[in-house]
């Protein structure tokens, strides 16, 4: 596994206001929640930090935070400690922050990743400011009702085409899911799409119709085919659903 040390920003940071605190997602979390848990196979005593790989945000429960999901190593309880966010800064157009853990030297142990949410609250709403994690390697867009992936040049502008990776990545955002899931169908109208909203839960299938604000879910079923689709909206072509297997 590859880890990015921290490039710490020099200078005074000066945050008004924010502050971070770790929430753990369902099913553990950051490893050694749970007293089920394996001893610890690291070896060394040197604790280093590192910044964590950001795979999505999600709406928080006010307007002025947001849950930045990361995928931290190992199951071992000796593999990562104090997962969190620090050096908070904010202007009038974005949120900028570094998403960090600590770890040492492994023997074999840490190379599985497990999810793990951190709670970032800001000193005001967070509104349409764009939100950029780990000097610039992470870029998110409010997207609709989620948020998206801005593109790698750092474009964060809606992009036309409703079936772009981060349109498809705020809807994912909007309904919470803790794993980007697999699209089943995405067309400029409609999104079928299978997701592990926990990852302590079965697969499921959540459906979105296009609207001014962007995919807007109307649905989520756990069987194949169309019969629970188009109870829930009629107007739903058969073509998109009716040789879709079971969510997986």
């Amino acid at each position: 596994m590859t880890k990015r040390p921290i490039l710490w920003l020099a200078g005074a940071l000066v945050v008004a206001g924010a502050v971070a605190a770790v929430v753990l997602t369902a099913g553990g979390g950051v490893p050694g929640a749970t007293a089920a848990a394996p001893g610890p196979t690291t070896i060394g005593a040197e604790w280093r930090s590192f910044r964590a790989d950001v795979t999505g945000i999600r709406p928080g429960p006010d307007d002025a935070s947001l849950f930045v999901q990361v995928a931290l190593p190992g199951k071992d309880p000796g593999c990562v400690r104090e997962p969190r966010i620090e050096q908070v800064v904010e202007s009038k157009t974005d949120i900028r922050a570094d998403v960090v853990y600590s770890t040492r030297p492994a023997a074999g142990g840490c190379q599985d990743k497990v999810p793990a949410e951190l709670r970032l609250t800001a000193s005001g709403p967070v509104a349409d400011r764009t939100v950029i994690l780990n000097a610039n390697a992470d870029a998110w867009h409010k997207l609709g009702a989620g948020w998206g992936h801005c593109g790698p040049q750092g474009a964060c502008a809606p992009p036309a085409d409703h079936c772009d990776p981060a349109w498809i990545g705020a809807a994912v955002s909007a309904v919470g899911a803790e794993s980007p899931g697999t699209t089943r169908t995405c067309t400029p109208d409609w999104l079928v799409l299978d997701l592990l909203v926990r990852q302590t839960d079965p697969p499921s299938r959540a459906v979105f119709r296009w609207t001014d604000a962007g995919w807007a879910s109307f649905a989520k079923v756990t069987t194949a085919g169309c019969a629970d689709i188009r109870a829930a909206e009629p107007k739903f072509p058969a073509a998109l659903c009716r040789t879709l297997p079971a969510p997986a």
